[in-house]
């Protein structure tokens, strides 16, 4: 029986080694795949790395569309900051030429980081896509930089730590919404003092998400992590304690150019979340049985991940769906467009991109142990945001821009 006892109890020592060696590699070293393209080393010239270089491509590209557009108009917004000066939010409008029918507003940066990407796919379609004939019966408006120190400063939040894109409402009471799935994982969303990318609980955060996972499962925990917290400002998530400035710009200036028309089509332009190479449409459910079917019409031809399907979630305070709000008279169109890069449907990918979510929050609120720390935590902001690979910016682009195309056209058909 001793003999018995002593196997069993070496076997087991065995496996928990064997299973914290796997959990740390695989946490470690992940990597996920880039798409299978040839890069286009051309378009890769719509990227930049400041928000200042990205700011003055938009408005060249936007200026250049004068000598093709009878009506070209450039705009800005001041955002105002406590620690930044000269930050805006940038748009260009080109009204239809003919008959105001139609609206479609693409927007970048409304977190932060993720707007690199979406003005790179800006700058694309301002030279390469839009035509006269196209904007007949239909407007454009691009919204630039919707959270402009965030993108600065290589945030997804704003200077107060608000996600944007869980602070639009036209009612208060958004900042009543609960969140009891977040207080539940509170500790382990928000960890305290300065980040140690080789502490314990950092290399084996892999062990600690995959308990958590098996006592409540993935969706319960995506959702409590992802849908917005009202509660905690140092939080990841946090939706606020009151409206934003960008409420209140984005407020003045729908209401002023989407007046004329009847229709809106909203996209907001967003990366991080859903598979390496796919541009997802991530809306959140949409109750009206008329809307959904026209929402269904414009995406035709591509599968849209609504917000309550498997590995998915719901959010509060959306901005796209503000503007349907914020418009009642009008039929309004809401789509986020999500480019993936971590493979976030797997457990490993769902739990490396909230551990790096995690990590840059507690070293943006405590600080560094060191400036390791710090590089490794923002190499894996980038490389979850603004993947530095060619072939997945190349793809970037022309997935988008193939996607906008067959969307336009069945806009223009509804």
């Amino acid at each position: 029986m001793k003999k018995f006892l002593k196997i069993a109890g070496v076997t087991i020592v065995v496996l928990v080694v064997f299973v914290l060696g796997y959990a740390y590699v695989s946490f470690n070293s992940y990597s996920p795949t880039d798409p299978d393209v040839t890069v286009d080393k051309a378009k890769l010239a719509y990227y930049q790395n400041s928000w200042e270089e990205c700011r003055a491509a938009f408005r060249a590209q936007a200026n250049s569309m004068k000598t093709r557009f009878d009506s070209v108009v450039i705009f800005s917004r001041s955002v105002e900051s406590k620690t930044d000066t000269g930050l805006t939010i940038d748009f260009c409008y080109i009204p239809a030429s003919d008959t105001t029918e139609k609206l479609v507003m693409i927007c970048s940066g409304t977190h932060g980081i993720e707007g690199f990407v979406g003005s790179a796919v800006q700058q694309l379609l301002m030279a390469e896509f839009f035509k006269p004939e196209m904007l007949k019966n239909t407007g454009v408006l691009l919204v630039h930089g919707l959270n402009a120190w965030g993108f600065k400063n290589q945030r997804r939040f704003t200077e107060n730590n608000v996600d944007l894109n869980r602070n639009y409402s036209t009612d208060k009471s958004l900042f009543d919404t609960n969140n009891d799935g977040f207080v539940a994982l509170y500790d382990m969303l928000t960890p305290k003092g300065k980040l140690n990318m080789n502490s314990l609980g950092n290399k084996f955060f892999l062990v600690t998400a995959v308990n958590q996972i098996a006592r409540k499962g993935m969706q319960a925990l995506l959702q409590a992590f992802a849908q917005g917290q009202y509660e905690f400002q140092e939080g990841i998530y946090f939706g606020g304690n009151d409206f934003e400035q960008q409420v209140a710009i984005m407020s003045e200036v729908l209401t002023d150019i989407a007046t004329p028309y009847s229709t809106l089509l909203n996209l907001d332009l967003h990366t991080g979340f859903g598979e390496r190479g796919e541009l997802h449409l991530f809306p959140n459910p949409i109750n009206d049985p008329e809307l959904k079917a026209k929402t269904e019409q414009v995406f035709k031809g591509y599968p849209i991940n609504w917000g309550d399907s498997d590995n998915f979630y719901t959010v509060s305070g959306q901005f796209v769906e503000y503007i349907g709000d914020l418009l009642p008279d009008k039929t309004s169109i809401p789509m986020l467009l999500e480019f993936g890069t971590l493979n976030t449907s797997s457990t490993i990918g769902a739990v490396i991109s909230a551990h790096i979510s995690i990590v840059e929050n507690q070293g943006a609120h405590y600080g560094y142990k060191s400036e390791k720390d710090s590089l490794k935590a923002l190499a894996g902001y980038y490389e979850m945001f603004y993947p530095p690979s060619e072939k997945w910016r190349s793809n970037a682009l022309s997935v988008s821009f193939d996607m906008i195309g067959d969307i336009w056209e069945n806009f223009a058909e509804l």
